[in-house]
């Protein structure tokens, strides 16, 4: 395995090696290994948080894993021959267990680990062995993802050298944007890991492909992963499970469908009509369900407005259409999920003239709305799955905040109400959904456990609020009287599920233990040199600096244009344009690096002061003008001070290997936002940019000591 050296040379003299290779053919390959990069990074984040359950809580560690992965092979300059021939068995052994995790009974481990180790038996030695269960299963994984990406990180480490720093930088972050646009669009078509890995190969070949063993086990990785799963569809969110129940003899069509979202039950769509209800009054699981969408009209039994926020495949839809109204916005996030309710649904109330469908965020769709409703469901919008690996915030969070239930306050008619539901009976969240409604309408919500199918509660604010449900348990006296000691969701913490402001404990055990392997692997491969130096120390805190505006635009932009996957793609597109910006104007000017690190700095400060709900009444165009610029404007700065730094130090490989292992911690420190909040993200960034500059101000300081001696000899020389 070759060790790079990490002795300082004048710019660009790690191209000289290898200045007799064709620079076309250097810069493809560096492209293409650039895109493949990020194309399977991408590719193995989705897979596995939709297919192993304890990755929907820990999404961030396979980014993490493969930043780690992917700095590693650019350091090593290329991986090892081994390595690289072990790359598509290693390929098979990460992707054939994700594709059978049902089978192998992964999504079994259970994601309540992230509220604390008391799961399963009483027994010790039972929460023990769990506990032990769930670390093996993870580091399977991981240690998997790392290797894969040191591959793939070889591959942009071996051409790097090959060019000079700026244009091998700027190669490699179009390259990046390529490969984020490719998965990206095949998401926007709805395909599936078969399709996704099928492609990922065949853009390997040109690695690989005099290798038939390597092309062999390429094929039958694509296969297997390719054998149908009834039922199974993908969206840019979830692996759905679309199941047809049996139906009563003699009824002509499915009267019921399951709906699992990433090995979850979601919900049924089910045949609730009078009709059929009359005929067959023992069908399940359609009896138990009736009771409980019927419950909203006993409040406003003839609305004449309705607004259904998580409206799924379409359940509580024909509920209001059974009750007289005379129009039905249907908000829903995923497209797949409403897809299915307008094709299959047993009563198709999408057809009906009287139903709007919304493929869009609830919160977004909320802040811009001028309608007014007699009635607002908020429907079970229980996401079960994050933002983005850049976030610890789920789907549904920003929608049952303070101000979520504020601007839903505004949209309310004089007699309007509100009715929300979930699935969470008597926990910590339904005591903070129970606080927070009460703070935003000023007044204590009426509160009922329904015990339908699953313990669930029913609030209900606004003008129906006093009237009964008798024959449910009403605990509106009992969650008042926790009001005082609840935390709040906030658009600044929303994170409903968290007891308390704290890091939950299966992060607070991973995130440790990977620090400690990745840092051996470091002492192994001898890459730990660089340590030494404040010039590196520079480029490590600019990588953890930028993964923290990456995490910090993701959750913004949530706010101003929804909790959406092309929200999270567009972000992620706009930081590398703006970065390949960056470095193609530093290509043709010296900029400052004081000054671009002043204007940093004025941003970050800015931005803390200034509230992004001042952009919530303007229009999308502005929004996207203002908003999309404030928070592309400081990673133009960040890539200019990157850039000049490149410029001046050169030694680009080594340079962007120690800047991922910087965006490694960056992503750790991310999940201090759970005991924080969102605004600390922007301190946790100004702090780690402010330490970058201290590195860099010792670096030169460190370069003018060694000079200084020189010139001093040389004077003396030429006096004499």
């Amino acid at each position: 395995m070759t060790v790079p050296h990490l002795s300082l040379r004048s710019p660009g003299t790690d191209c000289l090696a290898d200045e007799r290779l064709p620079s076309f053919r250097n810069s493809s390959r560096l492209f293409l290994g650039s895109f493949l990069a990020l194309y399977f990074e991408v590719l193995v984040i989705r897979y596995l948080a939709a297919e192993v359950r304890v990755f929907t809580n820990l999404k961030n560690f396979p980014l993490i894993a493969s930043f780690f992965g992917i700095g590693l092979g650019i350091m090593l300059g290329t991986a090892s021959k081994s390595l690289r021939r072990a790359f598509p068995l290693l390929a098979m052994l990460l992707f054939l267990p994700i594709r059978f995790a049902s089978e192998l009974h992964l999504p079994s481990v259970d994601i309540s680990w992230s509220y604390g180790l008391g799961v399963g038996s009483a027994s010790l030695f039972w929460r023990v062995l769990y506990s032990l269960r769930l670390v093996a299963v993870v580091f399977y994984f991981l240690a998997l993802v790392v290797l894969l990406f040191v591959v793939l990180g070889g591959f942009v480490g071996e051409h790097l050298k090959a060019v000079s720093p700026l244009k091998g930088y700027g190669i490699n972050l179009a390259g990046s944007l390529a490969g984020m646009a490719l998965f990206a669009a095949l998401s926007f078509v709805n395909s599936g890991p078969a399709i996704w890995l099928l492609v990922g190969f065949i853009l390997l070949l040109p690695f690989f492909v005099r290798r038939r063993a390597a092309l062999a086990l390429f094929a039958v990785t694509v296969i297997v992963v390719a054998i149908p799963a009834p039922g199974t569809l993908w969206s840019p969110y979830y692996r759905i499970d679309f199941t047809p129940l049996p139906s009563p003899e003699s009824w002509p069509h499915p009267s019921a469908y399951s709906v699992v979202t990433n090995h979850l039950w979601y919900q049924w769509a089910a045949d609730l009509s009078p009709a059929f209800l009359k005929q067959y009054p023992e069908a399940k699981p359609n009896r138990f369900l009736v009771s409980y969408y019927e419950l909203p009209y006993r409040l406003v039994p003839n609305p004449q407005n309705v607004l259904i926020l998580g409206a799924g495949t379409g359940n509580d839809v024909a509920a209001a259409l059974r009750h007289g109204a005379e129009h039905v916005d249907a908000v829903e996030l995923d497209p797949v999920i409403l897809s299915l309710g307008k094709q299959y649904h047993p009563e198709h109330p999408y057809s009906s003239t009287r139903v709007t469908s919304h493929i869009d965020d609830a919160r977004a769709f909320v802040k811009k709305s001028d309608r007014k409703y007699d009635l607002i469901v908020f429907a079970f919008l229980d996401s079960t799955t994050l933002l983005s690996s850049f976030s610890s915030l789920r789907l549904d969070n920003y929608v049952y905040t303070l101000e979520s239930f504020q601007n839903v306050r505004a949209l309310l008619s004089n007699d309007g109400t509100l009715v929300l539901s979930f699935a969470t009976a008597r926990s910590f969240p339904t005591e903070r959904l129970y606080a927070t409604l009460e703070r935003a309408f000023g007044v204590p919500p009426a509160a009922y456990l329904t015990q339908y199918w699953v313990n669930g509660v029913f609030m209900v604010e606004g003008s129906k609020r006093g009237v009964k449900i008798p024959e449910l348990p009403d605990v509106t006296q009992e969650l008042h009287s926790r009001t005082g000691a609840t935390i709040l969701a906030t658009d600044g913490w929303p994170f409903l599920y968290l007891e308390s402001r704290s890091i939950p404990p299966s992060i607070v055990v991973v995130a440790p233990l990977f620090l400690l392997a990745a840092w051996r692997v470091l002492q192994k491969t001898r890459l730990v040199a660089w340590k030494a130096s404040p010039k590196y120390w520079h480029f490590f805190f600019l990588g953890a600096g930028f993964l923290l505006l990456e995490t910090k635009a993701v959750t913004e932009l949530s706010l101003l244009f929804g909790s959406t996957w092309v929200v999270n793609s567009v972000v992620i597109g706009a930081f590398l344009i703006m970065a390949l910006l960056a470095t193609a104007l530093v290509g043709v000017w010296n900029i400052s690096t004081p000054f671009s690190y002043c204007v940093l700095f004025l941003l970050l400060a800015l931005d803390l002061i200034l509230p992004y709900s001042l952009l919530d009444q303007a229009g999308v165009g502005t929004r996207v003008l203002i908003g999309g610029g404030w928070v592309a404007l400081p990673v133009f700065f960040s890539g200019i001070v990157f850039s000049s730094s490149l410029k001046s130090f050169g030694h680009v490989a080594e340079v962007l290997g120690i800047n991922m292992f910087g965006a490694v911690c960056g992503g750790v420190l991310e999940n201090a936002m759970m005991l924080g909040g969102t605004r600390l993200l922007a301190w946790l960034a100004i702090t780690l940019y402010a330490v970058s500059v201290c590195s860099l101000f010792l670096a030169w300081r460190a370069a003018r000591a060694v000079e200084s001696p020189r010139d001093l000899t040389a004077s003396r020389t030429g006096s004499a």
